[in-house]
This record gives structure tokens, sequence and C-alpha cells, in this order.
């Protein structure tokens, strides 16, 4: 009796075990992606004896593999929005019985930045805009957001990014020329 009991409990504690690591599994609505981001994996709990019908529609989205499985991966286009419904799921039991369709709507990220410049090295700062608003600027001679050309004569290539996403633009600072002293004949 003690051995049964001893093991009805451990089969709760494995169960009860099981539900709380299953239970963690969330994601954002809508989910964003980066334009033209390649292997964007999405996933459900799985059921080893069902099977798992996947449809992604908008965004340039193509199913690249996973298909039938509970776990897929995605290749997205380049054009911004947002694609309601865009990944859907259905599981379908052992007896080929559908569950409810399971929905994510999907966010398609695309950044892009001001060109600036060229400049000389005695420029003033100029400000950096991105596209989306929001993001944050960095690379060399950024401050708060702008370029700053007294950083010195060279190319720099800076970044801008959001929500895991970024683009670059270049910018050059030129030399001003040397010119000799005076002289008089």
């Amino acid at each position: 009796m003690k051995q049964r009991l001893k093991i009805i409990i451990l089969l709760s504690i494995a169960i009860l075990g099981m539900a709380v690591i299953t239970s963690a599994q969330t994601t954002i609505n809508p989910d964003t992606v980066c334009a033209n981001a390649v292997g964007e994996q999405y996933f459900v709990t799985n059921t080893p004896t069902s099977t798992y019908q996947w449809t992604i529609t908008g965004g340039g989205g193509a199913l690249q593999t996973g298909q039938g499985s509970n776990s897929i991966t995605v290749d997205w286009g380049a054009v911004s929005g947002l694609y309601p419904n865009a990944v859907e799921v259905i599981e379908s039991n052992a007896a080929g019985c559908p569950g409810a369709p399971i929905l994510l709507d999907v966010y398609v990220l695309l950044l892009s930045g001001n060109a600036i410049g060229p400049f000389c090295a005695g420029d003033p700062t100029t400000p950096l805009v991105g596209n989306p608003a929001g993001g944050t600027w960095s690379g060399t001679g950024v401050v708060a957001n702008s370029f700053q050309p007294s950083v010195g004569v060279g190319n720099y290539v800076l970044t801008y990014t959001m929500a895991g996403c970024n683009t670059t633009i270049n910018v050059v600072v030129n030399n001003g020329p040397v010119t000799g002293p005076i002289q008089h004949f």
C-alpha cells in the first residue's frame, strides 16, 4: 500500500511539474520581426500523438520547415506593416479531431535612417532621424541621436536600432585643404 501511494504521489508531482513547465509558453501579440528576417521560429507545446497544420499569410512570410510538427521556421518579407493572423496553427489529435485555431499577428518592422553628409571636420552637429521614430542611434561620433563631425576625418558606419532590428548609414567627414603660408615676392 505504501509503495502504491508513493507511486501516485510521484506521478502527481510529475504531472504538476509538466503543467508548470508548459504553462509558461507565451508570445506577445503582435510578434515583431525584422523585415527580411529568415529562420524565425514559432512553436506550440508538443503533444506527441498530435499533428499540426500551420498557415502563414501576409508579410511576405513563407513557411520553411516543420509543417506537421509543433515547431516551424518562417522567412519574412520586406514590406513593413501589421499582418493580422499571419501565423495560424491547428492541432489535430490522434483521432483526427481538430482543435481551435491559434492565431498570431505579426508586425514586420523595416527601419531606415536619413542620409547625412558629407561633412567637413568643423561642421555643426546634425540630428539623426530614424524611421519609424523611437529607436536609438549608435556609432563613432553619435551623441544623443546626433552626429558630431568634430569626431574627425573618416568614414563612419552609424546604426539605428529598434525592437531587435537595425539598419545602418554611412557618413563621411572630409579633410579641409592644407594651405601654405602667405608669401610675398
